[in-house]
This record gives C-alpha cells, structure tokens and sequence, in this order.
C-alpha cells in the first residue's frame, strides 16, 4: 500500500507545474544572506577598528621613547659640558703653573747675571746638578715676557675663561631651558611622519580619561573608504614635578673634585724640595746647615681662582749675638700667578714692604722689626715670595661658575611622562591611546668601578626606555 502511495505521490508531482510553488525557502536564504552581509561588514569595521588602534599604540609607543631619548640625549650632552669645563679648569691651571715658571725662571737668570747669589756658591754648596740647573737660567730671561700682561700665555688663559663662561654656560642654560619643549618637537615630529595626513596638535592639558588607563570604548566605523586625515591631539604629564636639573653653585664639593682631578698631573703637583749642605756652620747651632728651598704648588684659593707659586732661595745660616742663628735668605728664583686680583694665601707668607737690598738694613733686624716670618726653624722662602706678589702681572679671567646637575632628591629617580595620544574621526568615536617613557642612569662599566656612584651630571651613562603607565593622578 505504501508503494502504491509513493508511485502516486511522485506521479503528481511530475504533473504539477512550477507556477504552484509558494517561495518559503528563498525568504530563509535571503535572511541568511543578509546576515551574513551585515557580520562581513562588521567584520571589516572591526578590522578598521583594531588596524587604527594598533596604528595609533604604534606611533605612541614611538613617539614616547623618541621624547625620552632626546631626553637622554640632553642629559648626556650636559654631561660632556660639565665634562668640558673641568677639563678647562684643568687647562687654566696648567697655564697659571707655566707662567709662575716663566717668572720663576727669568728672575732667576736675572739673579745669576747679578752674581746674587754667585753660582760658584751654588754649585760649592749643593753640588753640580744645581749649579747646571742655575746656570741654565741664563738663556731664560726671555721667558718673562710669556706671561706678563698681553703675552702668550694670559691671552690663552683669558680665552679658556671665555669659553667656560660664555660658550658652554650658555650651552648649559640652553639645555636646561629648551629639554622639555624639544622634547615635545620631537612626539609631535614623529607623530606627524606616523600620520601624515593628519593634523598634529599638542595640548597643554590631558584630556580626562573616558575608561581605564585612558582607552575610548569605540564603536564600529561602517563608511569607506576609511578617514584617514583624522586630526590626533597629544598631551603630556611628568611623573616629577620639579625640574630634573637646577643650577648648583661651586661649593666644597665641587671644588675638592676639581682638586681630585688636578692631583693626577705631577706637574701641577706640590714641588717643595730642600737641599741641605753637609757641613757644620756653628758651634751655637751644630745641626743646622745652609739649605737651598725650592717651593712651588698650584692651588684653588677661596675665591675658585687658580694661582700658582714658584720660588727658590739659597738660606745661608748666620748667626750673631742678638739673636743667635738665623737662616740669611737670597732668593734666586720666584714667580707668582693669580686671576682676578686673588690674595695670597696663609702658606705663603710676604710682606709688601721688602727692600729690594739691605744696603740699609740688616736682614734679620729688617725682618724682626717689619714681619713676623720665621727665620730660625722656617721653611718658607718668605723674601722671595714677596718678590713674586711685587712683580705679578695681571692676568684677566679665572673664578668657577655655577654648573647643572640633578637636583639631590632626584638622584634615586628617572626622569619620565606619560603622554596621551587621542585620534578624532568622523566615522566612529575617538581613540585615546596612553604610553610612558622614562630617561634613567645606568652604568657603563663592566668591573665594578663606578658600581657605588649615584646618578648625575658627570658621566654620559643617560639612556631611554618604555615603561609601565603609572597610575592616573586624581584631580
């Protein structure tokens, strides 16, 4: 029965014509096209959507370490300034040394012309080697001239100073002052070659955040082509809110490193060195003997002005019945070099009144009635030196100057922002992206020399780096 309902039903169906089907099926096919139009085009406004996104995390991320490499950058090239200006104290030093040689060494010539004293004395005294050194002065007289006003060696010194000063302080001011504002040329430079078409505008303030750390929720754009001349807009907060440097006067500090650095040249270092004769003078004294004094040193004095000493007497020892033994001085040799109208200092003791001779005078009375020098015990060439402060030139220039370095409670922190990237379309909301950066110190070196030493201004060991945001400030 079965088969037979079949074999009909099929029968009928072949007789049936097509004009007598109703279309339910093609409404159900056209719904699902539908719908699958409407997910291929969210689809592709969800790819527009995660592609604009990932080009703005992009450009951020970008813009953000480029600001904090500028920053290191800055950081850095402060450091060789600093750098550089020790390295020009150091020179100006060098040269106050060279001219109190030259003095040192012509008015020794000149005291060999003189015969005062005889070098034949020297040589009796002290032996060959300082009788050739003495006798070698006679071809230095000419050396006078290097270092009196206008000569070679104050204008060297006064162009030291004008670079110290006008040069690279005013590099240091010009960093200082212009760190930040380059560094937001450069987020907006970069910014621009990320987004061409787009207009590039810095704001002064963040705009506030919308959702958590600082994302829009977008919508799906549904218009194409895409807009791609969407205008973006930036702004930047600092995690400090000081400036990162200060200008720092020259202090102890500064001054005992400036020292530190001068010790390592020998020839900037203490010359002080005392030839003794062997033989016994007096009975009244019997451990004394004629001495020959070399004194000499460079110095920082009080007021950050180089000065350099030269001197060099021959102390005969004397002694008479008023005051027993006493060292009778002959300077041979003495050269004095100060910037700035600088003082001697309480180790070099002199007296602006001593006679040229003592014709007049007896030496010892002279000094007893006039000084307070030691001339029993001393080690000083106090005559000569007053020789050296008489016949000084004036030399222009010298003194430290205020340098830059990192403010003190900021030698344990980076120097980092955060920045805001918002891009405006026409086509769907905003989309706001966040990045940090930081400029930190970290040490170049490899076997521990410089493991203990905290951030600064004196070693080019600045780089940059992305960072986690920090968390949002509350208004």
């Amino acid at each position: 029965m079965n088969r037979a309902y079949l074999m009909k039903h099929r029968q009928y169906r072949q007789c049936t014509p097509l004009g007598t089907q109703r279309g339910q099926a093609l409404v159900l096919g056209l719904f699902l096209a539908m719908l699958l139009a409407v997910a291929l085009i969210y689809q592709f406004g969800v790819g527009q959507v995660v592609g604009r996104k990932a080009r703005l995390m992009h450009a951020t991320d970008a813009a953000a370490y480029s600001g904090a490499l500028i920053q290191a950058r800055a950081l850095n090239m402060q450091a060789y300034i600093n750098l550089t200006q020790t390295a020009h104290q150091v020179a100006m030093a060098h040269l106050v040394t060279l001219g109190s040689w030259s003095l040192f060494a012509a008015a020794q010539g000149q005291q060999l012309a003189k015969f005062n004293p005889p070098a034949h004395v020297i040589g009796m005294m002290f032996g060959a080697r300082h009788l050739t050194g003495y006798t070698a002065s006679s071809s230095a007289m000419a050396l006078r001239n290097m270092a009196r006003s206008g000569g070679k060696l104050p204008r060297l010194f006064a162009e030291h100073d004008r670079i110290v000063r006008h040069v690279l302080q005013s590099a240091s001011h010009a960093i200082h002052q212009s760190m930040q504002s380059t560094r937001d040329r450069a987020i907006t430079q970069v910014l621009e070659q990320n987004f061409p078409d787009s207009t590039v505008t810095q704001l002064l303030l963040p705009r506030q955040d919308t959702t958590a750390h600082g994302q829009t929720r977008t919508a799906v754009p549904v218009s194409y082509p895409p807009d791609r001349s969407a205008p973006v807009s930036w702004s930047a907060r600092n995690h400090l809110e000081k400036s990162y440097t200060a200008l720092h006067k020259p202090g102890a500090g500064y001054r005992r490193f400036l020292e530190d650095v001068v010790a390592l040249y020998d020839f900037l270092g203490v010359r002080d060195h005392v030839t003794r004769n062997g033989w016994m003078v007096h009975y009244q004294c019997p451990h004394l003997r004629h001495e020959l004094r070399r004194r000499g040193r460079t110095v920082l004095d009080s007021n950050g002005n180089w000065q350099s000493t030269d001197t060099l007497s021959y102390h005969a020892l004397r002694s008479n019945q008023y005051i027993g033994c006493y060292y009778r001085e002959y300077p041979m040799g003495w050269g004095w070099i100060t910037a700035r109208e600088g003082k001697p200092g309480a180790d070099m003791p002199y007296s602006e009144e001593a006679p040229g001779n003592f014709g007049d005078i007896d030496f010892w009375r002279w000094v007893t009635q006039a000084t307070s020098w030691d001339i029993f015990t001393g080690r000083a060439n106090p005559l000569a030196n007053s020789y050296a402060v008489a016949g000084t030139p004036q030399w222009k220039g010298g003194g430290l100057i205020p340098y830059y370095d990192l403010r003190q409670e900021h030698r344990h922190r980076p120097l980092g922002f955060t920045i805001n990237v918002t891009q405006h379309f026409s086509d769907q909301p905003a989309l706001t992206v966040v990045a940090s950066a930081e400029t930190f110190y970290e040490l170049a070196s490899q076997n521990r020399q410089y493991r203990t030493e905290l951030a600064g201004m004196w070693h080019p060991f600045w780089q940059a780096h992305l960072v986690a945001n920090p968390p949002a400030r509350e208004n």
